[in-house]
């Protein structure tokens, strides 16, 4: 003996799909899934979403010559704040160790290069997980990743992102 099964009269799914572009590219969408899926008369939503504003995990506040990894202080001394402020204004560029020593430090590429590997290894010391925004290019120098999470601030002005790629 089967038992009586209660027929469905509606079923509510949800989908969410991140389109970039102007509404009516996710109309289309919509109506291309209404088609695909064989609903005719299957209501789809289709509601536009502001993505979350993440903060950025680094920001240098050039003027004031601070750095706050997470919202936290980070002490750093007068050259390791301007190698860092360095390599953050011109990011996804690979910075020779010699380029670093005459910009940074003013000095003539007599001056031992390995110099500026001791204070990057103490700089990502210091940033802790954010230490992995600097990535070294073997035989070469270091180079600020494109994150979207590192950003520099000038004259208490709005920050200046200097990226568009998320890493979380």
């Amino acid at each position: 003996m089967g038992g009586l099964v209660p027929e469905a009269t509606s079923v509510d799914v949800t989908i969410s799909i991140r389109v970039t572009g102007p509404e009516q590219m996710a109309r289309r969408l919509a109506d291309a899934l209404r088609s695909a899926l064989e609903l005719p008369g299957a209501e789809v939503e289709v509601r536009a979403v502001e993505p979350a504003r993440r903060e950025p995990a680094l920001v240098v506040l050039a003027d004031s010559r601070r750095v706050l990894h997470r919202g936290e202080r980070v002490e750093l001394t007068r050259l390791e704040f301007d190698l860092l402020l360095h390599l953050c204004e011109h990011p996804d560029r690979v910075h020779r160790r010699h380029a670093l020593m005459h910009r940074v430090w003013g000095a003539s590429p007599v001056v031992d290069t390995r110099t500026v590997d001791v204070h990057i290894r103490r700089i990502r010391r210091k940033l802790g997980d954010a230490a992995r925004f600097i990535s070294t290019v073997r035989g070469v120098g270091y180079r600020l990743e494109h994150t979207g999470q590192v950003v520099v601030v000038r004259d208490g002005g709005p920050p200046d992102e200097r990226s568009t790629v998320d890493s979380a």
